[in-house]
């Protein structure tokens, strides 16, 4: 049972020798967040941070209600198909999904579809999962 009341979906990709723009030209899309070590970039706190590592990231932005299947295959969708790019890139960089998410309630489950998992597979993308329950009232 899906019971997410809200969630963001991310492609991550990092390593110390990246560099945005090449990332950019092979994944056809630019990124919400791309930067090289060492480089200064504004974080969602508004604090000026000097990046550890070269930074590409892609975020669909909170959804509500969200349906992961749906958000996982858009954001996708927005990226080649090109499955060479992505055992390249999978190769020399450190990629993966992210899901960000909150439980209506303090237990839930996520599913994800065949497809879905099938679509990470053949991109040698890994998926993690950073969720939260609410507090007690």
């Amino acid at each position: 049972m899906d019971n997410l009341q809200r969630a963001m979906i991310s492609l991550l990709i990092d390593e110390d020798d990246l560099i945005p723009s090449e990332i950019t030209a092979l994944l056809g899309s630019e990124p919400s967040l791309g930067v090289s070590k060492g480089e200064k970039f504004l974080s969602h706190h508004g604090k000026l941070i000097k990046a550890k590592t070269g930074k590409w990231q892609l975020h669909s932005g909170w959804k509500s209600p969200v349906n992961l299947d749906e958000e996982i295959s858009l954001l996708l969708a927005r990226l080649t198909d090109d499955h060479e790019v992505w055992g390249n890139l999978t190769a020399r960089y450190h990629c993966y999904l992210s899901v960000g998410g909150y439980f209506e309630d303090w237990t839930g489950g996520i599913t994800l579809s065949p497809d879905t998992l099938g679509a990470l597979a053949a991109r040698n993308l890994a998926i993690g999962f950073d969720l939260y329950a609410p507090g007690e009232t």
